[in-house]
């Protein structure tokens, strides 16, 4: 496994490679684009809707952060052409994914949770939303 993604490595990094994508270039029909700026189009107004409609606090940032990653995936897969580049680069993309959810989720868990030891830091959490208002009164 490790021969096969050094040769992939060696490929993309040799000189006969000169910045281009392969032997053909990738051109793609107009209807092809703009469906990609409506499909954005559309995820934009979503996001701004499940702002204004007042979702709970974790089920947005949830929903926000879904939005965002397909509207990620969109952009890289036709506007950057990764979905015809070669799949080292879709597999290096996927493994960045993965690692961003989890830096999300360490640190969700983290604020999420600052309220059930010390009640002074849950100023973030849905619990200390009360706490803070009766600590500002005083």
């Amino acid at each position: 496994m490790f021969q096969k993604l050094r040769s992939l490595v060696l490929k993309s990094a040799s000189p006969a490679h000169g910045g281009e994508h392969g032997s053909q270039p990738h051109v793609l029909p107009l209807k092809t684009y703009f469906a990609v700026f409506g499909a954005l189009l559309v995820l934009t107004v979503l996001t701004v809707v499940v702002s204004v409609i007042g979702l709970p606090q974790p089920t947005a940032i949830i929903v926000a952060m879904v939005v965002a990653a397909v509207k990620a995936s969109l952009v890289v897969l036709w506007f950057m052409h990764l979905k015809y580049d070669d799949r080292f680069y879709s597999l290096i993309f996927i493994i960045s994914l993965f690692f961003l959810a989890l830096f999300f989720i360490f640190t969700s868990m983290d604020v999420l949770s600052r309220g059930q030891v010390n009640e002074e830091e849950s100023f973030f959490s849905q619990d200390g939303i009360q706490l803070r208002k009766d600590f500002m009164k005083k």
